[in-house]
């Protein structure tokens, strides 16, 4: 006897689990159940992540020979526990083994439908269990308990809540309805979790009748009779990805509720998993990641959804996906009206490893939608295709939103059709491509000489008449090569297609798509080239370059597409800057009204930025500046005879005749005397003093000469220099605007 053959150890209250009182209740024990936590015995290590992937422990290909043995199992075996576990850990020689035999045997047993009670084996057994199973008094995660402690392999029952085949994507957890179980295994040291019932019955999409299919590349109309149905597909085939399943995979599809059973480093909230995205088992088979939601429910963004998922790069080329885009309907709407049908306005496409779909929303069509991601890979077996879903909300579509040219049934990019007939995509690989930066795009494949390429080219508004002078292809003997020239007339989508048949078939096969998408005419080299140069002059601020530049584009009519009134702006806007930063430095009050005249002709005035109001303070000053000096110059000659007439003058009034003479360009040391700044005062013609102050020009001024003059001048105030003199008050209010003004 195998030494995983334990029965004999394990507690009497073991041996049926599936008939005790707890499982024979029906609905009014509904709620309770739906709570309870876990079905764990004393003793058991406590949860906690495993060591390792399992990926490190299991290899379904090591255990072909194993699950072959399983398959032979005699129906017998199953009429009693005993002769069960016999059979299946015969051959086992670790827990591993002994738990996939188990798992194994238990998904692929088919109970039939015994119409007879008496018929129905003893609960007793491992079949009759199965068959309170199917009168739902009893769980597969609980036969499996059994299973593994008769085998003496600790192993529990968690209770919670799943996304099964009842879930709609993006709503909330209903602990009733998404009541569920499943099992942890104790192998090598960790915790394990499977889910025994869904390996067995794994069901792909359910329809509740609350959507309607607007898009699919298969269109059809989804009708579903008024009051809802509810249907799904259930696959026989074992799912491989419920045994043993990673727990940061496991988390996207069954929530414990006991959060320690999520066997996670950072346990999930209640929140998080009714957020988190609604990944499907083939989803981690085909090694996908998700990078650009992180949540099941999408808004639009301006009308728009694109939906990013990475790929393994040794599969790329051979993925294939698909999709179905369902809107959210109300029972009362049916027969009031039809729901715009998304055609052509679902992009799928593949660049690099990155595979996008793209949902583009006119604005009759705002509304709560279902997204359905299909994939597969002809070298995988998949029992599903399906990969994700999600919920998508539009709120608002966009502004203008053309259909496709097409949705070609063999998608757009390089795929196996062109492989399928010796055809290499030597140049665009991809899906979709912008071509806004070259007037012509060659397009070049490269395959054997009995082989012959067709294209044509698609756009929504341009006939076929009207596309023949947009396409053109040549075939180059000596490489075996076909090169495509595209040169699109408008702007707008053009949909390459691409044909191919052997010399001596009849007819062409669609081996290829590129979607070719232009934003705008593109011009001849030297316009092209005329173009950036005005955008480098523009963003490097030469005003001369663009002067010049502004010049030749008006005389070779050069299409303004915003850069033209970009540089022309930008053109004006540095000129006045300039003009008013002169006009500043030199304090010249005339240029800087001239400059401010100018700017306030134009719209740049909120444009030319924190300059405007130094100018605007620079210009109050020289205007009192120009005040003062209209008032000395229209002194009369008996103000200025009463300041020479003193034989002795009041000091301040000294101290203001030589600050004044200081500042208008005389040496200190000839203004120390008094009778020295009388005979300043008393010259005539140009070096008289109206006409010295006249001619003052303030940037001719230096630092130390106007700190000698405030030194002189700076210990009067006013009021000291009016009792004193009149007229000195007039040139003391020059010379101190002149100081302030010059330190400012």
């Amino acid at each position: 006897m195998s030494r995983h053959h334990l029965g004999q150890k394990q507690s009497s209250k073991l041996l049926r689990p599936a008939i005790s009182k707890e499982r024979r209740r029906e609905s009014s024990t509904s709620v309770q159940k739906a709570y309870r936590d876990v079905d764990a015995e004393p003793g058991y290590a406590k949860p906690a992540p495993p060591d390792g992937r399992k990926q490190d422990i299991f290899n379904v290909s090591d255990f072909t020979h194993a699950d072959n043995y399983v398959r032979k199992a005699p129906p017998e075996t199953g009429e009693s526990y005993e002769a069960l576990l016999e059979y299946l850990t015969s051959e086992s020689d670790s827990d591993l083994e002994t738990i996939r035999a188990l798992f194994y045997w238990l998904v692929l047993q088919k109970v039939p439908m015994l119409l007879c009670q008496k018929d129905i084996p003893s609960p007793d057994t491992p079949v009759g269990y199965l068959h309170l199973v199917r009168e739902r008094k009893g769980s597969y995660s609980e036969l499996f308990t059994t299973l593994s402690r008769k085998a003496g392999i600790p192993c529990v029952t968690i209770y919670g809540v799943a996304k099964g085949v009842a879930y709609e994507v993006g709503e909330k957890i209903d602990r009733i309805r998404m009541k569920n179980s499943w099992n942890a295994v104790y192998l090598e040291g960790s915790w394990r979790l499977l889910h025994p019932y869904w390996a067995a019955m794994s069901a792909q999409g359910y329809n509740t009748g609350r959507w309607t299919v607007v898009e699919c590349p298969d269109f059809h109309e989804d009708f579903v009779p008024k009051g809802g149905s509810k249907s799904y597909i259930v696959h026989s085939m074992v799912n491989e990805f419920f045994f043993l399943t990673d727990p940061n995979q496991f988390i996207t599809k069954c929530f414990p509720n006991d959060e320690r059973w999520q066997l996670l480093k950072m346990p999930f909230t209640k929140e998080a998993f009714e957020s988190t995205p609604f990944l499907q088992p083939s989803f981690y088979e085909l090694g996908l990641k998700l990078t650009s939601h992180k949540k099941c429910v999408v808004q639009s963004h301006h009308g728009k959804v694109k939906i990013t998922i990475e790929m393994p790069k040794d599969s790329q080329h051979r993925l294939q996906f698909s999709y179905k885009l369902y809107r959210s309907r109300e029972y009362e709407d049916e027969g009031e009206y039809e729901y715009f049908k998304l055609e052509r306005f679902v992009l799928q496409y593949c660049q690099g490893t990155t595979a996008f779909t793209e949902i583009r929303f006119p604005p009759v069509a705002i509304g709560v939608y279902k997204l359905e991601l299909h994939c597969r890979d002809p070298k995988h077996r998949l029992i599903s295709e399906w990969i994700c879903d999600f919920k998508v909300v539009c709120t608002v579509g966009m502004e203008v939103c053309d259909p496709l040219p097409l949705v070609p049934s063999i998608g757009w990019g390089a795929g196996p059709e062109l492989e399928r007939h010796n055809i290499v995509a030597r140049t665009h690989a991809d899906g979709v491509y912008n071509i806004d930066d070259d007037l012509v795009t060659e397009v070049w494949f490269e395959h054997d000489s009995e082989t012959e390429i067709y294209t044509e080219l698609i756009h929504n508004s341009l006939s076929k008449s009207e596309l023949v002078e947009c396409l053109s292809q040549t075939f180059i003997n000596e490489d075996s090569e076909t090169v495509v020239r595209v040169k699109p007339a408008t702007e707008g989508e053009y949909a390459l297609q691409v044909f191919s048949k052997k010399k001596d078939a009849l007819n062409l096969e669609n081996v290829c798509n590129i979607l070719l998408q232009r934003t705008q005419v593109v011009e001849d080299h030297s316009m092209a080239n005329l173009r950036e140069q005005l955008k480098e002059a523009t963003a490097e601020g030469d005003t001369k370059a663009m002067a010049s530049l502004l010049d030749e584009c008006s005389k070779r009519g050069l299409e303004d597409r915003g850069d033209f009134t970009k540089a022309k702006r930008k053109f004006h806007l540095n000129r006045l800057n300039n003009e008013i930063r002169d006009a500043m430095q030199s304090k010249d009050l005339d240029k800087l009204e001239a400059a401010m005249h100018n700017l306030s002709e134009t719209s740049l005035k909120h444009d030319i930025g924190g300059i405007l109001e130094d100018a605007e303070v620079m210009r109050a000053r020289l205007r009192k500046l120009k005040r003062l000096r209209k008032a000395v110059l229209e002194m009369d000659a008996k103000s200025i005879s009463e300041i020479r007439s003193y034989p002795k003058p009041p000091a301040p009034v000294h101290a203001v005749m030589a600050a004044t003479f200081l500042l208008l360009g005389s040496k200190e040391a000839d203004l120390r005397k008094w009778p020295k700044v009388q005979g300043l005062i008393s010259k005539k013609g140009k070096e008289g003093l109206k006409r010295r102050v006249a001619a003052f020009q303030m940037r001719k001024l230096r630092p130390a000469i106007v700190l000698r003059a405030k030194e002189i001048i700076g210990k009067y105030d006013m009021e000291t220099i009016q009792i004193a003199s009149a007229g000195a008050a007039t040139f003391y209010l020059w010379a101190t605007t002149t100081i302030h003004d010059y330190e400012n």
